[in-house]
């Protein structure tokens, strides 16, 4: 049945309700009770510390209630303009956290050009990315009967927007840069801001460092940085294909779109990853959540695959809507 037929319906099942009273009575769907992106956290609570200084700082989240003695790693990058504190990737952190999963998260920038200018010179934001891992690991591995330790064989990167720029460049230059190997990576609309040229210039040239055994998956939203003017071969566009050493089984670039059909719209503009606190929504749990815990797993112990890589049916899932619909599914190339 087409979607209009659908709303139709409804309207008459309401007992001739309006357009916009149906449209209301529509919900989005629930986060699940299990699996990747589920609800079914192993963890009731979190413990928040920082340290470092300047653009060097960085904050630290460790699973708690119950506090395990090792968990994964994961290094989570915001995107521009977060000069202090964490709401930009908050309910991201809060779920990975509760999941088992220790969260670093460095502040590598203080100002809008400090440390860097943007795409004009990454480099020194590159440098305080660094600084602030190592500074967060060195405060865990140096209290290790009072603080969970790291598992740096099970490390994941996530970045967004420039943020997603340096975990590229970080993820390239792991070796280099003596951080821990990438098995995951989960880039959300990577971005440089298009001032110095429409195709992520701040990227590395190369990309060929990125171990072609991680599972990658790079989106971009239909509404997001593709969809700006001369901007439709950056982004994912420009990053995806640097990554031709990576086999095809390892790796999915991805994109959201918007949906309207419900009372509280799904956006694909940029930031679809990027909950804020008390604003996550079904693309939260159903898309990012979902897919970085079943790469995860898909990683560290071969499960939930499927969830995350492929052009699968529960890949492109997104959910349904309250009335049945379901929400515009997960477009893979």
């Amino acid at each position: 049945m087409r979607r209009a037929a659908l709303v139709a319906a409804v309207c008459v099942l309401a007992g001739g309700l309006g357009a916009s009273e149906a449209a209301a009575a529509i919900k989005q769907p629930p986060q699940p009770k299990s699996g990747p992106g589920g609800s079914n956290y192993p963890h009731a609570g979190w413990r928040v510390s920082y340290g470092g200084s300047g653009a060097d700082a960085w904050y630290l989240f460790e699973p708690a209630r119950p506090r395990p003695a090792r968990a994964p790693l994961s290094i989570v990058m915001h995107g521009y303009f977060e000069f202090a504190g964490y709401e930009q990737m908050y309910e991201l952190i809060r779920h990975t956290v509760r999941k088992g999963n220790i969260v670093v998260y460095p502040r590598w920038q203080t100002g809008i050009t400090v440390p860097c200018p943007g795409p004009f010179d990454i480099e020194p934001c590159m440098t305080s990315a660094v600084n602030g891992i190592r500074g967060a690991l060195s405060y865990l591995q140096s209290r290790p009967n009072r603080r969970v330790q790291p598992d740096l064989r099970t490390t994941s990167y996530f970045g967004f927007s420039f943020g997603g720029v340096i975990t590229a460049n970080l993820a390239n230059r792991y070796r280099s840069l003596h951080l821990p190997r990438p098995r995951v990576i989960f880039l959300d609309d990577p971005h440089d801001s298009g001032l110095n040229g429409f195709d992520e210039p701040a990227v590395d040239d190369s990309l060929s460092g990125i171990p072609r055994t991680v599972k990658l998956q790079c989106h971009s939203g239909a509404d997001g940085v593709i969809a700006e003017p001369n901007k439709a071969n950056g982004s994912c566009n420009s990053i995806f294909p640097k990554l031709g050493h990576i086999p095809r089984r390892n790796k999915d670039l991805v994109q959201t779109h918007t949906d309207m059909h419900g009372d509280r719209y799904l956006s694909s503009s940029h930031g679809v990853c990027g909950g804020w606190k008390g604003t996550a929504d079904a693309y939260d749990w159903n898309f990012c959540w979902k897919v970085w815990d079943a790469l995860q797993s898909c990683a560290q112990l071969g499960s939930y695959c499927g969830y995350a890589l492929g052009d699968t049916r529960r890949h492109r899932s997104n959910g349904r809507w309250s009335d049945g619909v379901p929400v515009t599914p997960l477009e893979i190339r």
